[in-house]
């Protein structure tokens, strides 16, 4: 994979986890997200204007992508409602991946070396151990307790943990669930998108799936929620206006680095993010990370490591 994409992919993930870790504070996540499609395509209008008009082939990939976006908007606010950012973020970004290649092999014509194929595999592995983390964490410590949870005549405490340990559990199955959903529209979006800026340039392109996708969406939000919808713009305007600039830029570093490598190893690299969204809810939201998720977060970095050199 050459350096320069590279480079641009490493950017791209320190950005990307940025702006995620600011929806994922944001208290109005579906608006703010919706908001800040709209406002990335407005702020960077003036790139439309010289490269005008784009090639006919790309308006297929310009609706089909628009689709997508709203549906993973709206799907990523949900997981970060289920589950912790630093179970949602790595999930979702590191199952794209292995995603992402499956769809440039069959409608793009890429074949992943043996490399590819040990790198995908290493980023399940990871995967497995991150999303298990929690369960296995929670029966490691209910053997180590189980003496604790027994008292003579005492049901309630021998109930209230397991309890517990099931909520807890059907919580982490929900953002589990939620993160898989957003790693398949990652991996689609990315596909749609790495095809059409072989014919066309990066942010313009963007400008327009951004602008189509983010007036859908807040149009959508208006019909249903009113007034509040623009209340949100004006009360989270400082989220919104971070969050649209750095989406842009970051995904239109990605797609600058789709022009010049392979899409499924470029893409793959570009989930560096994880890291960085990992390391960021623990030390910046107070997210419990742990032993377990240390060394899934560690598979999955390597296994991209590996997708990135395959190329």
């Amino acid at each position: 994979m050459p350096v320069t994409a590279l480079a641009l992919v490493l950017a791209a993930g320190l950005l990307h986890a940025s702006w995620n870790l600011i929806l994922k504070r944001s208290t109005e996540r579906v608006l703010v997200a919706a908001w800040a499609m709209l406002l990335g395509a407005v702020v960077f209008i003036p790139t439309l204007v010289p490269a005008w008009p784009p090639p006919a082939g790309v308006w297929p990939f310009v609706g089909a992508s628009a689709v997508v976006y709203v549906a993973y908007y709206g799907c990523l606010a949900r997981a970060y409602g289920d589950g912790d950012f630093s179970l949602v973020y790595p999930v979702a970004r590191g199952t794209a991946p292995a995603m992402l290649a499956l769809w440039a092999v069959l409608f793009l014509g890429e074949r992943p070396s043996p490399g590819g194929v040990l790198g995908i595999a290493t980023i399940l592995c990871g995967l497995i151990v991150l999303g298990g983390a929690p369960l296995w964490s929670r029966v490691a410590g209910a053997r180590a307790g189980a003496g604790n949870d027994v008292r003579p005549g005492s049901d309630s405490s021998i109930r209230t943990p397991a309890r517990r340990r099931w909520r807890q559990l059907r919580a982490h199955a929900r953002g589990s669930g939620s993160a898989f959903l957003v790693a398949f529209f990652i991996s689609v979006y990315s596909t749609l998108d790495g095809a059409a800026v072989r014919q066309w340039l990066p942010l313009p392109y963007l400008v327009l799936v951004f602008g189509i996708s983010g007036l859908a969406f807040v149009g959508m939000l208006a019909a249903r929620d009113g007034k509040r919808t623009f209340r949100v713009l004006r009360t989270h305007f400082r989220p919104i206006a971070m969050i649209a600039v750095m989406t842009l830029v970051a995904y239109a570093l990605v797609l600058r680095a789709f022009q010049i490598a392979p899409i499924s190893y470029a893409g793959a690299a570009r989930e560096v993010g994880i890291v960085f969204g990992a390391l960021a809810g623990w030390l910046l939201l107070g997210e419990r990370f742990g032993r377990i998720r240390t060394i899934g977060a560690l598979l999955v970095f390597a296994g991209i490591g590996l997708l990135a050199l395959a190329g």
